[in-house]
């Protein structure tokens, strides 16, 4: 290699392919150095070629190709759990939308406890004390989640008259 530095807008240009993509972060490392290689031997031509760096920055770009068609290839190269296990444990993913998630399952929770103890009061049993934990805890629980989703859904209906930025 005729530089041993890889120019910063290499790596950028790379990063804005790379980024969008959800998938565990050794997958992106790899993808990440595999294009990174290909644009650096690109860049490295042209600057032989033309002698000027700008020349050979945007000349390796145009090589490169379309990025949004690019990361959306390399997007769908990812198994299908992988990318809806890291679509949400990815930082870009508004953090609202895993409150309400967090949210309906607490309901869900709540309720898995709360319906067998109803189930037992409408069949015509005691309701004792070993069945009132339980149901104690489901409806805090469900009160919990309900109380979370809806004040999420709440808070993201309000803000809508705001201006929001595209992700």
């Amino acid at each position: 290699m005729s530089q041993t530095i890889t120019p910063p807008t290499l790596e950028q240009h790379v990063g804005s392919v790379v980024d969008p993509i959800a998938a565990c972060p050794s997958r992106k490392l790899a993808m990440r150095e595999e294009l990174l290689a290909h644009l650096v031997g690109a860049y490295e031509e042209e600057l032989a070629e033309s002698r000027s760096h700008e020349t050979a920055l945007a000349s390796a770009k145009t090589r490169f190709g379309n990025l949004q068609i690019l990361s959306e290839e390399l997007g769908q190269s990812v198994p299908l759990l992988e990318r809806l296990i890291f679509q949400f444990l990815t930082p870009r993913e508004p953090l609202m939308l895993r409150w309400i998630l967090v949210g309906l399952a607490c309901l869900a929770i709540g309720l898995g406890l709360i319906l067998p103890a109803l189930a037992k009061i409408k069949a015509g049993e005691k309701f004792t004390a070993g069945a009132a934990i339980p149901f104690s805890i489901g409806v805090a629980i469900a009160v919990i989640g309900l109380a979370s989703a809806a004040y999420k859904v709440f808070k993201r209906l309000s803000s809508r008259d705001q201006t929001v930025t595209p992700r």
